[in-house]
């Protein structure tokens, strides 16, 4: 059986397609896998890194208004679905997946050209142009919210799955864990907060975590962990200059789901991937939706879990070091249990399971 598997831009479209690859590689111990990416997205390095086969295609983001930059991008767009067809007339695979991002698009429309088993994923409540653009043309689409599956009116089908990471962090060994707290330097009774804006960080969100720092050197009881972003990192680390004892700056966390698992209040985006590994362990999280996305999707996954009381929503608008320290104190200092609950209630431990069956089915009837 070949699996191809493409998403990219951000880790909100890649990590779920690794872990429906570990998943299925598991599961189909003869498969074969490919995954088609852009060269500049961030999976041209995780997706190596992680030891699956990689290749790139030329991808852009699609504008919804007529303009110079919008002919341009339909260019790219059609130059990567040109790509795309010998990609998969090579590759051959028996089902394609895409997780979204911009570079889906060229790449899914491909293999419905070529008749190719085809499942879309989508991981925010509310769904992207590429796979508005898509649906119409997959054998089915995975959602994550079961409100978005009337938002896919002219789908084949449509099922709802959930976000494969949250099986991935709920499957972590008790020696990863281990190993996290020495790590991250965690220590016994310390309340741990995380905070960090997306896989690529945030300007704005970061310059006002940076602000707020120096005061966590009167709670050494919390250990604090601050993810900037490999580009905003060395900005940040000059910014803040020495730090409390009990805070860190990282550019980035690669084994993420063992350290989550130690983590009491996560400040965060509110991708659906943040969202689904939160859920899936139970995290107290304060929620700073980006207001850069497109339909400002974040803010609408946000409000889903605050309407539950499972989380605190902040407007980056409305965001500033004495507004976050409040929130972080109200939290830690609340009855967090019944927070961490509520969360819990949203998670669906056995998402990438619910994928893979999906995939596996599609790929199947394809087949036969």
């Amino acid at each position: 059986m070949k699996v191809l598997l493409t998403g990219g831009g951000t880790g909100g479209h890649i990590f779920p397609a690794l872990s429906l690859w570990r998943h299925l590689k598991a599961r189909v111990t003869d498969a074969e896998f490919l995954y088609v990416g852009t060269e500049r997205g961030l999976e041209s390095r995780l997706v190596p890194e992680a030891g699956l086969a990689f290749v790139s295609v030329p991808a852009a983001g699609l504008r919804r208004e007529l303009s110079l930059d919008a002919v341009r991008t339909l260019a790219t767009t059609y130059r990567g679905y040109r790509e795309a067809l010998r990609i998969l007339r090579d590759f051959r695979p028996d089902v394609a997946v895409g997780t979204g991002g911009f570079v889906s698009l060229p790449v899914m429309y491909a293999a419905t050209q070529l008749g190719v088993a085809s499942v879309i994923w989508e991981g925010n409540a509310r769904p992207g142009l590429t796979n508005q653009l898509l649906m119409r043309r997959v054998d089915a689409v995975a959602v994550c919210f079961p409100e978005s599956e009337a938002l896919f009116p002219r789908a084949k089908r449509v099922v709802f799955t959930g976000n494969p990471r949250a099986s991935e962090v709920v499957e972590v060994s008790a020696a990863d864990k281990r190993r996290a707290l020495d790590q991250y330097r965690i220590l016994r009774g310390q309340r741990v907060i995380l905070i960090v804006f997306g896989s690529r960080g945030s300007e704005t969100a970061n310059r006002v975590v940076a602000e707020m720092l120096p005061r966590f050197a009167d709670r050494p009881e919390w250990r604090v962990l601050f993810v900037t972003g490999e580009r905003h990192f060395e900005t940040i680390r000059t910014q803040v200059g020495p730090l409390p004892r009990n805070v860190t700056l990282h550019p980035f966390i690669s084994d993420m789901p063992a350290l989550l698992s130690h983590v009491d209040l996560m400040v965060s985006r509110a991708g659906s991937s943040t969202l689904a590994e939160i859920c899936a362990l139970g995290v107290a999280s304060i929620l700073v939706p980006s207001p850069y996305v497109t339909a400002n999707h974040q803010e609408e996954n946000a409000m889903q879990l605050a309407r539950a009381g499972a989380a605190r929503v902040v407007r980056e608008a409305d965001l500033t070091p004495e507004v976050l320290w409040n929130e972080i104190c109200g939290m830690l200092q609340g009855d967090l249990a019944e927070v961490r609950e509520r969360a819990r209630s949203f998670g669906r431990p056995d998402a990438v399971r619910r994928l893979g069956d999906l995939v596996l089915e599609v790929a199947g009837k394809r087949r036969t």
